[in-house]
């Protein structure tokens, strides 16, 4: 079995606690290199020498026990890649002035952070609590150091690997007060002590990782003087070409560069490296617009890591859906103010493109409540607060159009979500607004307006009729429509409006060319913020699932959810489109591995929570969207099914899960098992040979499972489901592996 597919396995639902084991490691590898970073080697011991075992915890030396801490991570089956801690959150200077920031560690497809801690403890009880004091004397400690990243390539087992990762974080404990007062690292070896001053870069400001790299290689001031003069004149002479200008520092170009970095020991981990603010772990360069940004940001911030941090988190940013209409604000001040730093850059308009293409995206997420304080007036954003507006200060001309969009879009939205009012009139600024918005001309999308307004009735409710009536209409702007309509039907509706217009749609998608355009839309919708679950995540993947079928009997019927019958279709799979989504998916793995656990997580809370009914979100909710998505992976069949729907059977298939612990009633017992009933048809129609030991061992549970409760009711549903998992596993016996799903 592929070594990935085993990490998704284990890693997806998590019955057996895989995660929550792999938290607590990353919580003691951070406990113990924040206690190096408190402390230095003895005077006599060298960071090279070979790790001894010591039992006594009162006499730990926390640089004798981190490579044993490293290598319990990386011993974890399945487990690859380096590890990385960086600050979270970061908005403002000024929200942080007076605080210290807090972190996130992530490893292999694992984020220890103090949410997932507190969710741990809370399922594990108070006997974890001494978890959470650990992890915040670490994060206190990386940013007594300023430490913003800290960007660890996992070290070979040997001696020496694991010793130069402990002269790398010997080096890293005395650099801020090296800085501070002006005198050299001093580090044991050996009986002696090399002394490594503090190395700047070509803006002579102080450099950690290019102090890393001078300590581990014994390179004088002068010899790294020179060599920044070399890099960064190349740098310069490259900025019209396509070399140098993809890395972000000097350092990183001395690392990237064959030549240079084949001759020097590369510094096993890397400090406030601003590429990896933005960067996924595993990749290893910043695409050119990013890196030209990131010089401006070195440039104007270099004497402080967490002002480059907050810079570069206006532009990337991932929370800008939580931000304070403050905190926008401030945000939109600093990337006019490096807008406005390259105006004598050699790629003024790359970087002018790359900034407002990454904002734009990013203005979509914030919230309208937000946008309703804010304004802008003569290129100034202002903000309404205790009952008046005030100015916040002057914005580059291109900001200050995108806020002023973005303001208008939001009155625009309110007139989308009460399309069907009849005092809802639109003029021509939603018209434009809207135009910009689908890419589509004005005309159009007044037609496609005024035709979705015949939709309803004059108390504001859906008529489905009327929107049959005009799919002929609406397929004619086919490229184009859906993105309208789901804008519309992604907001949260009264139920009968919401089934009415699902059900509508059915007909429309028959109409539709090139359903795999819709599918496009719903995915980017669905993925678009993979740690949060919103209310129109459901019908992204029910509407996604209908656009994976060609037209049939089984799609006249009235739906809410979609039917278990569609387990079934073969012929009826439009198969252009499901590969489609499947390579869509394939590109956005781990964002759509991480949806899976985010929705996972919050059926786990809704089950802790008793939220079965009475939340809008609650356990009915949760447990209809998993089930859409293993429908919808069923659907597109091949690897990425076997292993979502192999992983879901491993929790749900065990009696002993949690889920199964935290059930309150009878009610949420059956809805389980209906699950597990779903799961098994998934299987059943993506599954191969292999997976009969799995079913063997859900048959194996059926007396676990009937001590889950003592009515008949529940004995006749395990029953049944035990019957699906025989016949399931009868027929994969008889399946060539090579099959196609």
């Amino acid at each position: 079995m592929p070594e990935e597919e085993v990490l998704i396995r284990e890693s997806l639902y998590d019955s057996h606690g895989r995660s929550e084991a792999l938290i607590t490691l990353l919580v003691e590898f951070s406990h113990v290199l924040s206690a190096c970073l408190r402390s230095l080697p003895a005077a006599d011991e060298t960071p090279y020498a070979e790790e001894t075992t010591i039992d006594d915890p009162l006499h730990l030396d926390p640089y004798r026990q981190i490579s044993k801490s490293i290598l319990k991570l990386a011993d974890r089956p399945g487990i690859k890649g380096p590890l990385l801690i960086r600050v979270k959150g970061v908005s403002s200077v000024e929200r942080h002035r007076g605080s210290r920031p807090d972190y996130e560690v992530l490893f292999s497809d694992i984020v220890m952070d103090r949410q997932s801690v507190a969710r741990m403890i809370r399922r594990k009880g108070d006997r974890l609590a001494y978890l959470e004091a650990l992890m915040s004397k670490a994060f206190d400690t990386f940013a007594a150091h300023d430490i913003v990243t800290f960007f660890l390539r996992m070290p070979e087992n040997s001696p020496q690997a694991m010793g130069l990762v402990r002269y790398a974080v010997a080096m890293l404990a005395q650099y801020k007060a090296a800085l501070a007062g002006n005198t050299d690292i001093l580090i044991p070896d050996r009986g002696r002590r090399i002394a490594t001053p503090v190395m700047r870069n070509e803006k002579n400001q102080p450099d950690v990782n290019l102090t890393l790299l001078a300590g581990l290689n014994r390179i004088s001031v002068e010899a790294m003087g020179s060599l920044v003069k070399e890099v960064c004149e190349w740098i310069t002479q490259s900025d019209a070409s396509a070399g140098a200008h993809r890395y972000a520092s000097v350092y990183n170009a001395i690392s990237g560069v064959k030549n240079l970095g084949a001759k020097l020991i590369k510094p096993p981990l890397e400090v406030n490296n601003i590429q990896w603010l933005v960067l996924n772990k595993d990749q290893n360069k910043l695409p050119k617009g990013k890196a030209q940004v990131a010089r401006i940001v070195l440039d104007r911030y270099g004497h402080s890591p967490l002002e480059q941090a907050i810079t570069f988190n206006a532009v990337y940013g991932s929370d800008f859906a939580e931000l304070s209409a403050v905190d926008l604000g401030q945000r939109l001040k600093r990337v006019s103010e490096l807008l406005s730093a390259a105006d004598d850059r050699p790629k003024k308009e790359m970087i002018t493109d790359e900034i407002i293409a990454n904002l734009q995206w990013r203005m979509h997420q914030v919230g309208e409540s937000v946008l309703e304080q804010l304004s802008v007036e003569g290129g100034k954003a202002r903000l309404f607060h205790a009952d008046h507006w005030s100015d916040l200060g002057p914005l580059a001309p291109g900001i200050a159009r995108l806020l002023g969009f973005y303001c208008d879009r939001r009155a625009t939205h309110y007139k989308m979500l009460h399309i069907g009012d009849a005092d809802v009139r639109f003029q021509s600024r939603d018209f434009e607004i809207l135009a910009r918005e689908f890419d589509m001309s004005p005309l159009d999308v007044r037609e496609i307006i005024k035709l979705l307004k015949s939709c309803f009735a004059v108390n504001g409710r859906f008529l489905r009729p009327g929107f049959e009536d005009n799919v002929a209409a609406f397929s004619l702007h086919e490229e184009k429509v859906f993105d309208i309509l789901w804008h519309y039907l992604k907001q949260p509706l009264p139920r009968e409006d919401r089934l009415a217009f699902l059900n509508a749609l059915q007909l429309y998608f028959v109409k539709l060319k090139r359903p795999e355009k819709a599918l496009e839309i719903l995915l980017d919708d669905f993925l678009a913020r993979p740690n949060d679950v919103g209310f129109s995540d459901r019908n992204a993947i029910m509407l996604a699932n209908l656009l994976l079928r060609r037209y049939n009997k089984e799609l006249e019927i009235e739906i809410e959810i979609t039917p278990e019958e569609v387990f079934l279709v073969r012929e009826g799979l439009n198969r252009e489109a499901a590969a489609a989504a499947l390579m869509m998916v394939d590109q956005r793995k781990e964002a759509f591995f991480e949806k899976i656990r985010s929705i996972h997580r919050r059926l786990l809370e809704a089950l802790e929570t008793s939220q079965t009914e009475t939340a809008d979100m609650g356990l009915k909710y949760l447990l209809s969207l998993e089930r859409e998505i293993h429908i919808f992976v069923a659907l597109l069949g091949g690897d990425l099914a076997r292993s979502v729907l192999r992983s879901a059977l491993n929790e749900y298939g065990f009696a002993d899960a949690e889920l199964y612990r935290l059930a309150d009633s009878p009610q949420t017992l059956e809805a389980l098992l209906n699950h597990l009933k779903v799961l098994l048809r998934g299987v059943g129609r993506t599954g191969e040979p292999a997976d009969v030991p799995v079913l063997d061992f859900v048959i194996g549970q059926r007396d676990e499972f009937l001590l889950l409760s003592r009515e008949d009711r529940h004995a006749a549903m395990v029953n049944r489901v035990m019957e699906w998992a025989a016949r399931i596993k009868s027929d994969l016996q008889g399946r060539p592996v090579t099959e196609p799903a």
